[in-house]
């Protein structure tokens, strides 16, 4: 009996208790949350002067002409049998000669470009074309197919390639196209500045599913073929895409690499896109550089030479990307925001200045960013970011306390004329936030942008800059002076 009595007190005790914490930590009253729209500031009434338009910097002055010269259309002879088109768009094409036919790498982004350069081909062969290889599912190397098309032409890809170009050129092709044309510079372009040089990017932002020449040979790890007394090695590869693949010619001693190696700090990330395998990238640089290839031919930029140098050159590259790999995965290990580690992840010293790393296409911020895009969740543990509120709110309240549209931009335009474009077109942004009918904010940030483009010396962030620039004017109802 006297267990069952103190039993029945303990359990009047425990109910107690469970009442009492109950009454701290839970709400009986309904939720106390309150989500209240802050109202919306009036726009500003400011007069705003432009600044006169960017020009290009001295210093860029030698990549631009580097540029013109790597976009002059050219029929480079590798060897007797092996020929590059570069300098046409944005893609290169590659033909092999045999005594059978030609196999055709890669197309190029424009049907345009492919018959200016089929038309040069032929004035070195008449064979017909016996395969078209894809290294990738990219726009820029498969458009031209059609011109290059025989009535007995194979098209070879990676399984993985079907599957690429069926998200992008099927589900996801209207963000893909407009994705394009931001980074190509070519958004709204009646709003946009004078281009310093002429595009050579030559994207066709109307392309359908239809009109795509799909595989007719895939393959999932390697595919081996014989043309004419060639021997042609296929392997899938990653790093610019998934479904990446090279091209060995063992007895030439020739590699054709696509978009694993060009003249530039890769674009391990593109801003707009998807993430990419970023260890699949520097592997298979790795692999390739233990081929003891003589040529490797890429899909942009030139060709390189010799066996040493590629190894040599190949090798290096594989470590910068592993760098940069490595030293993000230690800042995500570490707790490190994607900010802390942008500031803190560069390319080692002896890497930094070699002209293949230069970051004149992809650059170190930009893959920091993905890496941390493609190996970690959108919740930074921080609080804010689980359940945010529409941007709108904070910056209608920051506005508010700032005294209005009229200080933030009358603060933006002194930045502006102290150069800090970057600042000012933060600050832009606030205010546009706020007040989406915003014009002044709008026609001052897009000044600001154009000079980030022309400062930045890097050939996608100036597009990205451009399209940014022009959006903003169409929205503001004014063009370039």
């Amino acid at each position: 009996m006297f267990y069952k009595i103190l039993a029945f007190f303990q359990f009047i005790l425990i109910a107690v208790l469970v009442v009492l914490l109950a009454g701290h930590y839970i709400s009986f009253g309904g939720s106390s949350l309150v989500v209240r729209e802050p109202g919306m500031p009036g726009e500003s009434t400011l007069n705003y002067t432009p600044p006169p338009p960017p020009t290009i910097p001295l210093s860029a002055l030698g990549k631009i002409r580097e540029m013109k010269e790597a976009f002059a259309p050219t029929i480079s002879k590798i060897t007797d049998n092996i020929y590059y088109a570069s300098g046409y768009a944005l893609g290169g094409v590659q033909i092999v000669i045999t005594d059978e036919g030609l196999v055709i790498i890669d197309t190029t982004e424009s049907m345009d470009a492919a018959r200016e350069i089929w038309t040069e081909f032929r004035k070195i062969t008449d064979k017909p074309v016996k395969y078209i290889i894809y290294t990738h599912g990219h726009v820029d190397h498969i458009v031209g197919a059609p011109v290059f098309m025989g009535p007995d032409t194979q098209v070879i890809a990676t399984a993985d390639c079907v599957d690429f170009m069926k998200k992008d050129f099927g589900w996801l092709a209207e963000f893909q196209r407009r994705s394009r044309k931001i980074q190509s510079g070519a958004m709204d372009t009646d709003y946009a500045r004078p281009l310093p040089m002429e595009s050579k990017v030559r994207l066709s932002h109307t392309l359908t599913i239809d009109d795509i020449v799909w595989p007719t040979i895939t393959f999932d790890q390697e595919y081996f073929f014989e043309l004419g007394g060639k021997k042609f090695e296929i392997y899938h590869t990653t790093g610019e895409t998934p479904d990446h693949l090279m091209v060995w010619m063992p007895e030439d001693k020739a590699l054709f690499c696509g978009d694993l190696y060009y003249l530039s700090f890769p674009n391990l990330h593109s801003p707009m896109l998807e993430p990419r395998p970023v260890r699949g990238w520097y592997e298979s640089l790795e692999r390739m550089a233990a081929m003891g290839a003589e040529y490797l031919i890429p899909g942009h930029s030139q060709a390189l030479f010799g066996e040493e140098e590629i190894r040599e050159t190949l090798l290096a590259h594989a470590e910068g990307i592993k760098s940069v790999f490595d030293q993000t995965i230690a800042c995500i290990n570490q707790g490190l925001t994607v900010d802390e580690a942008v500031d803190k992840v560069k390319l080692p010293e002896h890497l930094a200045s070699r002209k293949h790393l230069q970051e004149a296409y992809g650059r170190v911020d930009w893959s920091v960013r993905g890496i941390y895009q493609g190996e970690t969740g959108w919740y930074d543990g921080h609080g804010t970011g689980l359940s945010p509120l529409p941007p709108a709110y904070a910056s209608r309240e920051l506005v508010q306390l700032a005294g209005g549209a009229d200080k933030i931009l009358a603060r933006a335009m002194e930045l502006q004329k102290a150069g800090e474009h970057q600042l000012v077109a933060e600050l832009c942004d606030a205010v546009i936030k706020a007040n989406p009918n915003e014009k002044v904010a709008r026609a001052m940030k897009a000044d600001s942008l154009d000079y980030l483009g022309y400062q930045s010396g890097n050939l996608n962030m100036f597009g990205f800059y451009r399209s940014a620039a022009a959006m903003e004017r169409k929205a503001a109802g004014v063009k370039p002076e």
